[in-house]
């Protein structure tokens, strides 16, 4: 047995470490996971919203980032349209839109949402690319900003701008970011200057930048990486993508430290031998 251990084909454990990221992708497990502060201080203000709230959701990332942060948007989407929020899609980056298109379109199945009534997608902001710039354009002027929305019609033509004017009229904004423009560009314009809510939901690598925001009390809520999504996921109570890509990096981790200590153990029968 030590020496088919020592001579195994890497292959086998190439496979074994498919298996255990593809099986709980598809087959989530439901591995327990404690949300963190951040998470729950986002979940409790977009669950104190009252029905009929207009909730602002920026897409500010593009596909490369979309493993890590659509599953927040997805999560976020769900808990707006269970409290019947009011959600409007805006962009920083010019991939964002589809983002959106698609984050709708998944959480909107077997659910009784109008396009147009209840959410809307307003498209990427094609003014001067700062961050800053766009962000105070749709402070003051959102209809300005998008004159149709992502489906080139009208936005005035849709029931759902009605009283929405500005990013001021916004109950809560919060930005999915990958980078800049993204939550600085709100966080020192909207939160700053308009003293609008500000969310945020950021890549893994940058979340320990954005500690400092929340512990300001510039942003309400702040969800890192795959794990941030995972949190709200189990505050909703659904397992999304980010519960299965959670349950796969622990169930890969746990093999690898599994084949470790088995290389070590045969490591110190092989030496007292």
């Amino acid at each position: 047995m030590l020496e088919f251990l020592k001579n195994l084909d890497r292959r086998y454990i190439f496979v074994l470490i498919a298996l255990a990221v593809a099986i709980p992708l598809i087959m989530p497990l439901g591995l327990p996971l404690t949300p963190g502060p951040e998470a729950k201080s986002m979940y409790k203000v977009v669950d104190s919203l009252e029905p009929g709230s207009k909730l602002v959701l920026s897409f500010d990332y593009d596909p490369a980032s979309k493993a890590e942060l659509h599953p927040m948007s997805e999560a976020i989407i769900h808990h707006a349209f269970r409290k019947k929020l009011k959600v409007y899609a805006i962009s920083l980056y010019p991939a964002g839109p589809s983002m959106a298109t698609n984050a709708f379109a998944n959480m909107s199945k077997d659910k009784e949402v109008v396009y147009g009534k209840d959410y809307i997608n307003l498209g990427f902001y094609y003014g001067p690319n700062t961050g800053l710039n766009q962000v105070a354009v749709f402070s003051q002027d959102i209809v300005n900003a998008f004159p149709v929305d992502e489906r080139k019609k009208p936005v005035g033509s849709y029931e759902i701008m009605s009283g929405f004017k500005s990013l001021k009229d916004a109950d809560a904004v919060i930005s999915i970011s990958a980078g800049d423009p993204g939550v600085p560009a709100y966080v020192s314009v909207a939160n700053a200057i308009h003293n609008i809510k500000v969310g945020a939901g950021v890549t893994a690598v940058s979340a320990p930048r954005f500690y400092a925001y929340m512990d300001s009390g510039q942003i309400f809520g702040l969800l890192g990486g795959l794990r941030g999504a995972a949190e709200y996921e189990t505050l909703e109570k659904i397992k999304g993508k980010g519960l299965s890509g959670m349950d796969a990096q622990s169930m890969a981790h746990l093999v690898i430290i599994l084949l470790i200590i088995l290389s070590n153990i045969i490591y110190i029968i092989e030496k007292k031998d």
